[in-house]
């Protein structure tokens, strides 16, 4: 399956928006690509803390009649979203994406950012 990609180049990362009035086709190196010369990259501003919280009440309510097995919540600390697929006999938490280890990772991370920012200033 070929699917095309606007936004092969950036990063998932780099919070910013292609937007495309109109696309077309180029061949490069054995595949089809979907390019526009005049793409516009627009700043995305992440949601405030209300908003995800919102938006999580929102997917749990939806989820919830389909498939109990299923939570979403939102990280303390990093404001991160959280999905844990919890086994429904013994309420043990089978999978979370990001991993305790990944939001720990995060947090030491910003804390290091922190020090560096306070020392640089």
């Amino acid at each position: 399956m070929n699917i095309p990609s606007t936004a092969a180049s950036l990063s998932p990362q780099s919070n910013l928006v292609v937007v495309s009035p109109a696309a077309r086709d180029v061949k490069s190196a054995g595949e089809t690509r979907t390019t526009d010369p005049t793409l516009t990259l627009l700043p995305v501003q992440p949601p405030d803390r209300t908003q995800l919280e919102a938006a999580t009440q929102s997917v749990r309510d939806f989820v919830k009649p389909i498939n109990d097995d299923l939570e979403f919540s939102v990280d303390g600390d990093s404001g991160q979203l959280v999905v844990k697929i919890i086994d429904s006999a013994t309420k043990e938490v089978i999978r979370q994406v990001p991993s305790q280890e990944m939001l720990a990772i995060a947090k030491a991370l910003d804390s290091i950012k922190g020090l560096f920012v306070k020392q640089s200033a």
